[in-house]
């Protein structure tokens, strides 16, 4: 049973008996109208035909072959390039019964055939079918349209969406830039002065206090410009134009370098920091931004570290290429984190109870530096507790090192 649209639809559709002799069109109007079809028209040329199915839009033709001036063959094949893959059907009426009519009619475009005199219960039986098949291929392509409709619309909101992300992530870039920008020069002035007071190039402070409150402002300066240091190249990195400022680089000196900064933060809480011995490599290398890199790698080791714990510092010289190690005794890396760790703004702790100060850009720097090495960087647990940190750098940037020593000492 055809629901109620579908019989409307398809009692409705727009019919065009294509036959010279003005009788039989006649007779195919009067048959059809008189079963409830309400579109049918006739033509008696098929040029006309033609001209009309032009500016009209029909879903059914009925098509005699023998006609003058172009057979049904003709006009079969020009409906068919007309429609532009539109599907109509066409059923034939013909008198001729042979295998060659049928079968060129077929290559012409006909969709079914009907033998002149034909049988109305046959002829309306032949025409429904046709038209239900006819009414759902448009039913499913106007569907198709509108689906398509759907998706240009959602694409088109998606795409704005990403435009305005993207433009609201360079607005915060660009504020970065300037923020950071602009926060050197006065943390310029006050690590300066920190440092004249701290020497007390001027004369005695007056009180040994004052010593100390110069070295806190000049150490929490150098801290705070080392932030901004680290977002100044987040931004440029992010717009792609951070390069390396290469030179030779002595490895072990620089790690140590490095673990004298820090040591006086780490004794602070009770930590004790060692360096191992191990072999003296020189490297091509940005010595700013390698030295920041080991300096976050630290001071996240002192950070994240437990009270009276211990952090081991080594270099070894792999197949790789050379290998940064650092061990501390923390609480290890929470599971819930380990596929985000190096995302930009990624805090370990929730922003209401943290003990912990720094705004999550050290991972991110952190592997942003070793990757303009060409190297990479690794956070994995410890088998007895805390966190290894690993940064292995690529051996075409070795220039020359010795093996190391036979024993271990402190750094």
């Amino acid at each position: 049973m055809l629901t109620e649209r579908i019989e409307e639809e398809i009692v409705g559709s727009a019919i065009l008996i294509v036959d010279d002799n003005q009788a039989n069109v006649e007779l195919l109007t009067d048959v059809l109208t008189a079963h409830g079809f309400r579109n049918v028209h006739g033509e008696t040329d098929p040029r006309q035909a033609l001209a009309r199915s032009d500016v009209e839009a029909f879903d059914l033709f009925l098509v005699d072959i023998r006609m003058p001036h172009l057979d049904g063959f003709g006009l079969m094949t020009e409906l068919l390039t007309r429609r532009h893959g539109d599907y109509a059907p066409i059923l034939v009426l013909t008198a001729q019964t042979d295998q060659q009519t049928r079968r060129r009619a077929l290559a012409s475009g006909a969709t079914d055939f009907l033998t002149k005199p034909f049988i109305s219960w046959e002829l309306l039986q032949r025409v429904r079918n046709m038209l239900h098949i006819r009414v759902l291929y448009r039913q499913l392509r106007d569907h198709n349209l509108d689906l398509e409709r759907t998706v240009a619309a959602r694409t088109r909101a998606l795409a704005d969406a990403l435009a305005a992300s993207r433009a609201a992530d360079r607005a915060k870039l660009d504020f970065l830039a300037v923020m950071s920008h602009e926060l050197r020069t006065p943390l310029n002035a006050i690590i300066g002065f920190a440092e004249i007071l701290s020497r007390q190039d001027q004369g005695p402070l007056g009180h040994p206090d004052y010593g100390d409150y110069a070295r806190v402002i000049e150490e929490s300066g150098r801290g705070l410009l080392g932030m901004v240091n680290r977002i100044l190249d987040l931004t440029r990195d992010a717009t792609g134009t951070i390069a390396l400022d290469e030179d030779r680089v002595a490895l072990r000196a620089t790690v140590a370098e490095c673990v004298a900064a820090v040591r006086a933060r780490a004794e602070r809480r009770g930590l004790s920091i060692t360096l191992a011995a191990g072999p003296e490599i020189t490297l091509r290398a940005d010595r700013r931004r390698l030295g920041d890199l080991l300096i976050c790698a630290l001071e996240n080791a002192i950070k994240f570290n437990r009270d009276g714990g211990r952090i081991d510092a080594a270099i070894t010289a792999g197949s790789e290429g050379p290998v940064v190690v650092i061990d501390d005794e923390g609480p290890g890396i929470d599971p819930d984190l380990v596929g985000r760790m190096f995302d930009p703004f990624t805090q370990g702790e929730g922003s209401l109870d943290r003990r912990h100060d720094g705004m999550g850009l050290g991972l991110p720097i952190i592997k942003r530096y070793a990757e303009l090495h060409g190297g990479r960087v690794d956070l994995t647990p410890r088998p007895e507790r805390g966190t290894r940190f690993r940064l292995t750098l690529p051996a075409n940037r070795m220039l020359d090192h010795s093996p190391a020593p036979a024993h271990t000492k402190s750094g």
